[in-house]
């Protein structure tokens, strides 16, 4: 089982009535692990989100596409749930603490930030799941 947080969020239709949502979302599953990725999912005329099982139905390819292209639009339609968790092994192999459902990533001591062997890979790492978890 996994708790869906939505981290950002596409509409479509009028406030007031049932909308197509397009999510980047996190997802925290018992086990304690944390993944991101997108959904669709619908928004019920009085705002709450359907709490269906399984898939959300979308109308057609272009309400698809719209969700799709507003995501971009709004400069987050790009994100890869995949390429953060490599990021977060990347940067895990190298000593660092990472914190995915928080998007916190740090030295776990001030002698290991001290030993620690910053590169572009692991500064482009760490910005990857700062910005991409919030």
């Amino acid at each position: 089982m996994a708790r869906v947080d939505v981290v950002r969020e596409a509409r479509l239709g009028s406030v007031g009535d049932w909308q197509p949502c397009l999510h980047w979302a996190r997802y925290r599953y018992d086990d304690g692990s944390v993944e991101y990725g997108y959904r669709f999912v619908w928004r019920r005329d009085d705002g709450s989100i359907q709490g269906a099982r399984g898939q959300a139905r979308i109308p057609s390819l272009a309400d698809a596409r719209d969700l799709m292209e507003a995501a971009g639009n709004d400069g987050w339609g790009d994100r890869n749930g995949d390429q953060m968790a490599v990021a977060a092994e990347r940067l895990e192999e190298a000593g660092c603490v990472v914190d995915l459902a928080s998007g916190y990533v740090g030295w776990p001591s001030e002698q290991a930030a001290r030993e620690g062997k910053l590169n572009e890979q692991i500064i482009a790492d760490e910005r990857l799941i700062r910005e991409w978890s919030h």
